[in-house]
Formats: structure tokens, C-alpha cells, sequence
């Protein structure tokens, strides 16, 4: 399993998610978030705000997911944000006590 953090323009946020519900992942956790990124200049107290997205996924469909976060995630512009790819070892469904890819 993958963790994905997905740091994004605001106004793609929806056009993600639906995106990665349609590859077949189940819950999303969303953040707003500010930063910069390592080109920015460094603008005292000034940040830009992105949306992230944190989802675990299953390793066999990371590279489909990855696509379909970068086709509709892309303008082609500086700043369109970053996806980060955590290893996850595993996972408890607190409820069911499903461990491991059936917890997701």
C-alpha cells in the first residue's frame, strides 16, 4: 500500500477527487494548506494555498491513479503542485479490525 499526498491548485480539487474515486479509492482526507515551493522566492510571511489530498492506495493501482491525478491536475503552469509517495506497512479498519489492503 501507498500513502499519496497530493498537494494541488484549490480550483482542481473536485476534478481530482472524482478522479481518484473513479480509479476505485475509497476515503480521501482533505487539508488547506499554504507553502511555497523550491523555486519561489522567499516572500517574508507570504505563502501560496494549495489544497492536499491523502488517500492509501493499493500498490496495483498507483501508477492508474498517478495518470488520472496528473490529467486533470496539470495546467501546464508553475505551481501545479506535487504528488508524494509514502510506503505504508500496514493498516487497521478500527470497526472490523480488517487489517492490511482490506482496511482500505
Amino acid at each position: 500500500m501507498k500513502k499519496l499526498e497530493v498537494i494541488i491548485r484549490p480550483e482542481l480539487k473536485d476534478k481530482t477527487i472524482s478522479a481518484i474515486k473513479k480509479m476505485g479509492v475509497g476515503g480521501i482526507t482533505v487539508y488547506q494548506v499554504q507553502g511555497l515551493g523550491s523555486e519561489d522566492p522567499p516572500l517574508v510571511g507570504q505563502y501560496f494555498s494549495k489544497d492536499m489530498i491523502i488517500c492509501v492506495v493499493d500498490d496495483l493501482k498507483l501508477d492508474d491513479i498517478l495518470n488520472a491525478i496528473a490529467s486533470v491536475a496539470c495546467t501546464g503552469e508553475k505551481g501545479d503542485g506535487k504528488v508524494f509517495i509514502i510506503p505504508v506497512e500496514d493498516a487497521l479498519d478500527i470497526c472490523t479490525k480488517k487489517r492490511g489492503i482490506t482496511s482500505i
